[in-house]
C-alpha cells in the first residue's frame, strides 16, 4: 500500500526545528548551522520517518485481518 506522504527536504526538515529546540541542541553540541551537523540530523529525522511509516503500513496491513 503506497503511503500518501511525501517526502521531505532536508532544507523542509532543517526549517521545521523551532529556535527553542535548536539551542538546546546546540548545548548537547549538535550545531544545525554546520553542514555536517544538519547532514546527520537530517539523515536521523529520515530513519524516523521510515520507520514510523512501515509501522503505519504494518498496522494497516493487520487491522484487515
Amino acid at each position: 500500500m503506497p503511503s500518501c506522504r511525501r517526502a521531505r527536504s532536508d532544507a523542509e526538515i532543517l526549517r521545521s526545528v523551532p529556535p527553542p529546540e535548536r539551542v538546546v541542541m546546540l548545548r548537547f553540541g549538535l550545531d544545525l548551522d554546520d553542514p555536517a551537523h544538519a547532514a546527520l540530523f537530517v539523515s536521523g529525522v529520515r530513519a524516523a520517518d521510515d520507520a514510523i511509516a512501515a509501522q503505519e503500513r504494518w498496522e494497516q496491513e493487520n487491522a484487515l485481518r
